[in-house]
This record gives C-alpha cells, sequence and structure tokens, in this order.
C-alpha cells in the first residue's frame, strides 16, 4: 500500500510578508489616529462643560474599543416627562447635547442617531431635557417621480427622443416642486454680524478678549482689549492653543500692547458705539449661538440699556436659527482664523447668505 505526500504549503513570498505587514502597520496607524482625535473630543466636551460650570454625572471618555463615550448630564425624569441628556461632540459644531430614554448607548459609546444642539450655554441643557431628541431633517422627497407621475407618455424603448422628451419635463418640474411654499423672509435694514472672544464666568472690563463686528465690505471693526485677563487666558489650554495665537503678539509671545488693534476698554466702548451710530437705526444684530456675544457687548456699557446708545441693538438674531430652517445643513467651511473675532463675524456673514440661498 502507497501512500500519497502530503502537499506542503507554499512559504509566503517576501514580498507579501512586506505588503501585509505595511497594510498592518497603516490600519495601527488609522486605529491611533482615530483614537487620538476622540481623545481630543472628550477633552473639548470636559472643557466646554468646565466653562459652563456643569459637573457631570459621568465624564465624556474613550473606551477600550476607541469609542467615545458622551458625558452623561441628566438623568430621565418619567414623571416630569424629562429626557437624559448627553454631552457628545460633531465635528461640524463642536460639543453638542442629545437626548434620550435612557443611557443605554453610554455602554458602546455610539452617539444615538439624532442632531445634537450645539453646546453654548447651559440652556440648550434644559431645552434638550423637556424637548426631547431632535431627528434629521426629513428625506429629500423623489422628486423626480412625482414629476413623472404628472406626466403620462409612451416610453418606448426604440423612442429615444421620447425619452428625452421626458426627462427634460422631469427635470423641469422637479425644479418647480423643489422650491419652497414659503421662502424665509429677509430682516429690514442693514444687517450686522458680532463675535467675541471672552474668558467664560468673567462679566469685568477683564474678560472681553476681543470684538469683531462686520456689516459688509469696508465695514468691519476689530479690536484686542489691552485690559483682559492674560493669566487667566494662558491658563486655559483650550484658549491658549486656539485663541492666543490669533491675538497681536510679541516676538516672545506676549499681548503686544502697542499694537493698533489693542486698546483699551474705554476705547473700544467708545468706537464700537461710534460704529453703531454710523450706520443708523434700521440694524439687525446677527450671531452663532451669542447668547454670551450680546452680553460681552451690551456690557462695555455695564448691561445698562440706560446709558447704552440707542443705536447700538438690544437684542440678537441667531445662526443656528436659519440653519435650523435649513434643515440642519453644515456650515460652510471657514476661510479666515477660526477663533478670530472678526473672521468668525465674517464666515457668520457668508453662512447666512448661504442658508438663507438653501431656503428660497
Amino acid at each position: 500500500m502507497t501512500t500519497e505526500p502530503i502537499a506542503q504549503a507554499p512559504s509566503m513570498p517576501e514580498w507579501l510578508v512586506a505588503a501585509e505587514k505595511a497594510r498592518e502597520e497603516e490600519r495601527e496607524r488609522r486605529r491611533a489616529a482615530d483614537r487620538a482625535a476622540r481623545v481630543q473630543q472628550a477633552e473639548a466636551i470636559r472643557e466646554r462643560l468646565a466653562e459652563l460650570g456643569v459637573e457631570p454625572i459621568q465624564p465624556a471618555r474613550v473606551d477600550r474599543h476607541g469609542w467615545l463615550v458622551p458625558a452623561y448630564l441628566a438623568p430621565e425624569d418619567m414623571d416630569t416627562e424629562q429626557y437624559a441628556v448627553f454631552a457628545g461632540y460633531d465635528p461640524t459644531h463642536g460639543p453638542v447635547v442629545l437626548a434620550g430614554h435612557s443611557p443605554t448607548f453610554l455602554e458602546n459609546g455610539r452617539l444615538p442617531a439624532q442632531q445634537g444642539r450645539p453646546l453654548c450655554s447651559v440652556t440648550d441643557i434644559l431645552v434638550v431635557r423637556e424637548e426631547g431628541p431632535v431627528t434629521g431633517p426629513a428625506p429629500e422627497p423623489d422628486w423626480p417621480g412625482r414629476a413623472s407621475s404628472l406626466f403620462t407618455m409612451d416610453k418606448r424603448a426604440d423612442s429615444a427622443d421620447a425619452n428625452a422628451i421626458v426627462l427634460a419635463i422631469e427635470g423641469l418640474a422637479a425644479a418647480v416642486l423643489a422650491r419652497p411654499s414659503a421662502p424665509a423672509q429677509a430682516s429690514g435694514g442693514l444687517d450686522v454680524d458680532l463675535d467675541c472672544e471672552f474668558l467664560p464666568g468673567d462679566l469685568t472690563a477683564r474678560g472681553l478678549l476681543s470684538i469683531g463686528l462686520s456689516a459688509g465690505p469696508g465695514h468691519t471693526y476689530y479690536a484686542v482689549n489691552a485690559e483682559m485677563d492674560t493669566a487667566a487666558v494662558l491658563r486655559r489650554s483650550w484658549m491658549r492653543e486656539h485663541v492666543w495665537p490669533h491675538l497681536p503678539l510679541t516676538a516672545e509671545g506676549a499681548l503686544n500692547r502697542s499694537h493698533p488693534d489693542v486698546k483699551s476698554y474705554h476705547q473700544i466702548r467708545d468706537e464700537v458705539a461710534a460704529f453703531f451710530a454710523e450706520l443708523g437705526d434700521n440694524v439687525t444684530l446677527w450671531t452663532y449661538c451669542g447668547a454670551q456675544d450680546v452680553v460681552r457687548l451690551h456690557s462695555l456699557w455695564g448691561n445698562d440699556w440706560s446709558v447704552m446708545p440707542d443705536s447700538v441693538p438690544q437684542w440678537a438674531d441667531d445662526l443656528a436659527r436659519l440653519r435650523r430652517d435649513a434643515g440642519g445643513a453644515p456650515l460652510p467651511a471657514h476661510t479666515g482664523r477660526q477663533h478670530h473675532a472678526l473672521d468668525d463675524a465674517e464666515h457668520q456673514r457668508r453662512a447666512r447668505a448661504y442658508f438663507r440661498s438653501l431656503t428660497g
């Protein structure tokens, strides 16, 4: 009796071994980069909550699988119909708040399938807890399907002309059907965009870092507060990294108090008053999640409307509302320096025009 020898598996070629090793190293590099990004997101959530004075029930973290686990802010209360609230992270908007019926998604680190409300103030947490999850925009209707249902034409396979006509009609009908029935009304008068950089919780003159105002090309104002609490700014890692580099600095990295943009708090107050006085009375002020920005503007006069000039707006419309009306569309790309007050104000201006274009 004879037996055939067992065939030996061929050895792996060196080039294949090297290629698979390189591929695995690249995968590991990507996993490490993803984890590092989520660690930064968790830190951003913790810093935002600290700025607002919010102590989470469970802080944001990254689990052993590399998933971002959102911060657990408020428990569910079925008796008062209050939702559980969590703080997650959105790549476009940064820290956001989300609601749910239970904290089960904390177990696997995945955020629920809903839109997050930008976390700008404690009020956002209260609103989300009461209103519950915010679902995404409704799916885009099948406009070509609706259009084609309006027309009955013989689509014969051998009639290219007939098919071309139907496609053209469908396209035109789709354009008509897709138009909003009630276009958003543009605000009257002149629009002015406001952005401020500031120390959270410090409403004194030392808490303002910079202010930017944009009423369109050739009508802008930017100033850096010479009286800011620089030590407090530099103690905050996020501000030291994202805000401080955009201020006028000396070669040694200190605030350049001789720079023309660096002015006293009183000078800024007088110049802001003059800026609005030149624009007239019919002005609409705009911010983005800007309750704090309006407070900083009014703080130039001690938040006392009896001494604040009448030309300075007492309230503001918010870009976040336009974004909501546009179905939650993402902000357009920022073409300037993020967290530079004037560049951010001008970015708001461009974003507002973009969202208005989406709503008619």
